[in-house]
């Protein structure tokens, strides 16, 4: 999940949102619209409206598609593994090319464990083998 998409879901309040917001674009469109009007009294106070109307609703529909196309937040999962008894670390090396791994060479990936090695560049799955 190297290129993850941003996420694309608008929660109920959100289609409220738009839905209000529209009306305040289309309340302003129709305060311009209505200068044309021959009897047309106080065009300033409409003008005004109407760039109130459309700064309320442009807020509104800019807040709520940044909201909607964010972009994941990244999650650290950390696994913490309490073993009992006496346990001595192993050395890990490199099934391909025999070098010796270092921490970062191990990844967490879908539940299982992988190996890269920085050396050889190879990839594998790491196996337990069966006790008995």
């Amino acid at each position: 999940m190297n290129g993850e998409q941003p996420t694309t879901k608008f929660s109920p309040l959100a289609i409220i949102g738009m839905i209000f917001a529209i009306f305040l674009v289309l309340f302003g469109f129709l305060n311009l619209y209505s200068l044309a009007s021959p009897s047309a009294t106080n065009t300033v106070g409409r003008v005004i409206v109407a760039l109130i109307c459309f700064a309320i609703g442009g807020g509104i529909i800019f807040g709520v598609m940044k909201r909607a196309f964010a972009k994941p937040e990244k999650m650290e999962v950390i696994q913490k593994i309490d073993l009992t008894g006496d346990v001595a670390a192993k050395e890990l090396t490199c099934s391909s090319c025999g070098a010796i791994l270092d921490d970062k060479s191990v990844s967490v990936q879908a539940g299982a464990v992988f190996i890269s090695c920085p050396y050889c560049h190879s990839s594998y799955q790491l196996t337990e083998d069966p006790k008995w």
